[in-house]
């Protein structure tokens, strides 16, 4: 039976989505709502056809509509805010297959202070740390004061990957203090540094199901040698050489399956993608953040390196049943093409007409127009990848595919595959 699925969201993660379920034989075509034309341009790939929708993230009834009227056989959401709104409630209650976690569930990534909850009920390692809320503004000074340089500070909510600060100095921590709580009006959480070296672990959760989809390492900061501010994220690689079957099962083991069985004993059972933030210290592995979606930008490189069916995958995950997942013997990088200005005000109606010659290697993110012509829409245009046997193989092949197209008032970070070492 050939299966029809829908993405929902505009990004290159969805673009890598799309693209994976594309490449099943059991799948006939797969649709993103709303997606970008970009997407539509993978006609010329060997695959079903990407066909994008007209209908926003956030436009729940209407996308439920879609799905039961164009008889989907799965839907896969993939950014956050839908999940906010209980989208995953709705399609469950007209009996729609869908990946992602309910509203509640969606809480270990929209809440900081209800993912540290639940790890602390979990016995889960992570950083310590202090929640405040915005009419707190001088308590959180004076903590801050109190315990000295160097804290992480992280919104309590939705900030599309932008809301952790890492203060260098008493007068940048105050002055984010006072956009965040006072002008903002968001809650706080600060908390201890913690050191070591950072990636992501990606799994699929149904309730006590538990399938890994692996390991990537990404570069948050917008300029070299991680310099700048935090984005959405400028480039990755997998797998992460340093993470080895035994690190990935203590980290199923100790944090992936501890917090499922939480939330699982809470009564709010966790399903959909469990998204781990991973810092390897002295004392082991332990939780920098939860996201309840694939990352942006590490699909983009993770799911090239899928062996296996990602259809089954998802059919696997959904019907709690076992599967091997094989994945292709080569590591896998990414680099991400940025307006000039990003993550700040940046330049848009950049012309992208010349990459459709390499259209199989490119993802596209904030892109607009038509398939024949395309121009940029926001600060993160595209990616660009490349797998390879080793990763300074794919590494080199990925700068050498982008130094072909030369856009200008664009710019990109000359260091993707460096500086991640354990």
């Amino acid at each position: 039976m050939n299966h029809k699925v829908l993405i929902i969201g505009a990004g290159g993660r969805e673009h890598a989505i799309a693209r994976a379920f594309a490449n099943s034989p059991k799948v006939e075509r797969v649709f993103v709502a709303p997606g970008n034309p970009g997407m539509e341009r993978d006609e010329v790939l060997d695959q079903a056809p990407i066909e994008c929708v007209d209908l926003e993230v956030t436009a729940i009834a209407a996308l439920v509509e879609f799905a039961e009227t164009n008889n989907i056989s799965v839907t896969f959401v993939g950014p956050e805010q839908p999940l906010e709104l209980g989208i995953v409630d709705e399609f469950r209650q007209r009996n729609l297959a869908i990946v992602g976690p309910t509203k509640v569930g969606a809480q270990l990534e929209n809440s900081k202070w209800f993912a540290k909850n639940i790890m602390g009920e979990a016995q889960v390692k992570t950083a310590q740390c202090q929640f405040f809320e915005f009419e707190q503004f001088e308590a959180a000074l004076a903590y801050c004061h109190t315990i000295g340089l160097p804290f992480v500070m992280k919104v309590d909510g939705l900030m599309a990957g932008k809301g952790v600060i890492i203060p260098e100095t008493m007068a940048e921590a105050e002055a984010a203090l006072i956009e965040i709580m006072q002008t903002m009006q968001k809650n706080l959480l600060i908390e201890e540094f913690m050191v070591g070296v950072e990636f992501s672990h990606f799994s699929l959760v149904n309730e006590d199901h538990i399938i890994s989809l692996g390991n990537a390492c990404d570069y948050k900061r917008v300029g070299d040698n991680d310099q700048g501010l935090n984005t959405g994220g400028m480039g990755a690689f997998a797998p992460v050489p340093w993470v080895d079957d035994q690190l990935n099962q203590q980290i199923i083991d100790e944090i992936v399956r501890p917090v499922a069985k939480q939330m699982v004993a809470n009564g709010t059972p966790f399903t959909g993608i469990l998204y781990t933030g991973v810092i390897l210290t002295s004392d082991g592995p332990k939780v920098v953040e939860f996201n309840t979606r694939l990352g942006d930008p590490e699909t983009q490189i993770l799911l090239p390196l899928l062996a296996t069916d990602f259809y089954d995958v998802i059919e696997a995950h959904l019907s709690k049943t076992t599967i091997q997942i094989a994945y292709e013997q080569q590591s896998s990088l990414g680099i991400v093409l940025a307006a000039e200005g990003y993550p700040g005000p940046c330049q848009t109606n950049i012309a992208l007409d010349n990459t459709d010659m390499l259209q199989a290697n490119v993802l596209y993110a904030g892109v607009g127009g038509t398939k024949k012509s395309l121009y940029s829409t926001g600060g993160r245009i595209l990616m660009m990848t490349a797998q390879a046997a080793t990763l300074t193989d794919a590494r080199n092949k990925a700068y050498q595919l982008m130094n072909q197209l030369a856009i200008p008032q664009t710019f990109y970070r000359k260091d993707i595959g460096l500086n991640r070492d354990k």
